[in-house]
């Protein structure tokens, strides 16, 4: 049972590193979205650009699903935080990992 075990977590853990890899590019995907929209407010640019995301926050929700005429396929949240403020949730709607929707706050 033990070698079992052993060699479930070998071949499981790069799934599960890819997987938290892909969530982070989604994210990654979905901050600068939000930059090029931030891009007429330095200010906020400035914000943005200090947060970190949480790596352990980040939930992505596949479905399918069109919000009025719009379809929907991912739903992305996560955690973001600045050393000097306090933490913030991004939301972000994709449809084809590609970001559609941002929003933080």
């Amino acid at each position: 049972m033990k070698i079992f075990s052993l060699l479930f977590c070998i071949l499981a853990f790069p799934v599960f590193a890819q997987m938290a890899s892909t969530e982070l590019t989604l994210v990654q995907r979905c901050l600068d979205e939000a930059k090029k929209e931030l891009k007429e407010n330095p200010e906020g640019l400035t914000a943005l650009n200090a947060l970190k995301i949480v790596p352990d926050s980040v939930q992505v929700e596949r479905y399918d699903r069109k919000i009025g005429r719009q379809h929907i396929a991912t739903q992305l949240t996560a955690t973001l935080r600045s050393a000097t403020k306090p933490s913030v949730m991004l939301l972000c709607l994709l449809e084809e990992d590609k970001p559609l929707f941002t929003f933080i706050r």
